[in-house]
Parts: structure tokens; C-alpha cells; sequence
């Protein structure tokens, strides 16, 4: 072996170790395309400060991907929302409370009307009832004779006394109910009717009224109240 053993065979076994080292270290550091997958990964290879910033995408995000234990506090903002995003169905049980609606948010088209107590103003309305028997749309103060006493009459259009004890009382709107009060005269106990619409000279809507006294009708003075 030292016969062949030269300073030129050295330094070519030299040259050629060294040749093989180098190229091989190159080699390792210059991967080729896509040669390193999914299996070459170790665990926990890519970290957060692995990743180029603006590097995962939208369309680099699988569908169901990010769940929720997975965002932070407040990290959904109203602006990150689009329209129509948050529909019916994903709305929680009780989810929307009322310190979450904002003002004039709830209208009336929204409200069923069925679901709602007496508001304590609409009390005020059952007694409008009331109000109206104290100050009637038309009442009238009439004579025997059936003339109208305007000054204490208000509604009434005319009256006519058709025969004794049968007056015709013509009202400016259609009525759907009257009462009858006689006025005391002095000549005993008188009876007082009234019907809307009668005998052919008292058609409806006008109210035919009659005053009686011991069975027998007779001219009477009285007071009439006209209802809508």
C-alpha cells in the first residue's frame, strides 16, 4: 500500500472527500419545490411568529375552523359584521333583553296587541262614556205644544207635534237611541215614550215621541237626549 500511496493520490482523496462534504451540505439547505408536506412537519413546527404577518387568508380558512372558544374577548365588533348577518336563527332564547333595545326599536306593527295590559291613561277612556251623558251630541227641551226651547236644546233640527201628544223630533245625525223625560206640569203623573222612527209622518231615522197621562196620550212638555 505505500507503493501506491503518493502525494498526488493523498491530495485527489483529499479533494474528493471534501467535494462529497460540501455537496452534500448544499444540497440539505436548497430544498427543491414542494418536497416538504404536511407529514414533514413536526408538531408544533409552525408558531404564531413562524407565520408571515397577512399570510392566512380568508380562502385559507376551512369552513368551521375558527370555533368559538377559539376568539378572543370582543373580538367580533359590530363593524366586523355584514349586513343581514345575524338572522332570526341565530338569535338566542332570550337572547335580545330590554336594556338591549334601543329607543322607538319596538313599533306597533311589532307589538301584539293581545299580549298587552290597560295602560293606566286608557282609564280615562272608559270613562269618556260618562262624559258624553253629561254633554250629549243633541238634547232638547220641548213645550206641549212642541215648540223647541233653543236656548236649552243643542242637535236638534226640528220638531213637529203630529197630533196631541205625538211629537216628530228630527236630530242632525242618525241616532241610535233616545230618552224621554216629562216635564212636570202641575196636572198629575205623565208618562213619556219614545222609538226611533213611527207612524208614517215620523219615518227613522227621526224620534217619534208620545206623552201620556191615564192612558189616554196628551200634550206634554219634555226633555229628550239623543244618542249616537
Amino acid at each position: 500500500m505505500r507503493q501506491h500511496l503518493t502525494f498526488a493520490n493523498l491530495a485527489s482523496g483529499l479533494a474528493l472527500l471534501l467535494a462529497l462534504s460540501t455537496s452534500g451540505a448544499f444540497a440539505t439547505s436548497q430544498l427543491a419545490p414542494k418536497s416538504v408536506g404536511e407529514r414533514q412537519l413536526r408538531p408544533g413546527a409552525i408558531t404564531p411568529d413562524k407565520i408571515r404577518k397577512n399570510a392566512i387568508t380568508a380562502p385559507k380558512i376551512k369552513a368551521g375552523a375558527v370555533l368559538e372558544g377559539k376568539l378572543g374577548a370582543g373580538a367580533v365588533s359590530t363593524t366586523k359584521l355584514a349586513d343581514a348577518a345575524i338572522t332570526t336563527p341565530k338569535l338566542a332564547n332570550d337572547s335580545v333583553i330590554t336594556e338591549k333595545l334601543g329607543p322607538e326599536a319596538v313599533t306597533g306593527e311589532k307589538v301584539n296587541e293581545g299580549t298587552l295590559g290597560q295602560v293606566p291613561s286608557a282609564n280615562q277612556a272608559n270613562s269618556a262614556s260618562f262624559a258624553d251623558s253629561a254633554n250629549p251630541a243633541a238634547y232638547a227641551k220641548v213645550s206641549a205644544a212642541g215648540v223647541l226651547d233653543a236656548p236649552n236644546s243643542k242637535g236638534i233640527e226640528a220638531v213637529k207635534e203630529t197630533e196631541a201628544g205625538v211629537y216628530c223630533v228630527t236630530v242632525s245625525f242618525t241616532p241610535k237611541g233616545a230618552q224621554i223625560t216629562p216635564q212636570y206640569n202641575g196636572i198629575g203623573s205623565t208618562d213619556a215614550f219614545a222609538r226611533i222612527g213611527g207612524a208614517a209622518s215620523c219615518p227613522s231615522p227621526q224620534i217619534e215621541v208620545q206623552t201620556w197621562n191615564g192612558g189616554v196620550k196628551v200634550e206634554a212638555p219634555f226633555f229628550l237626549v239623543a244618542y249616537r
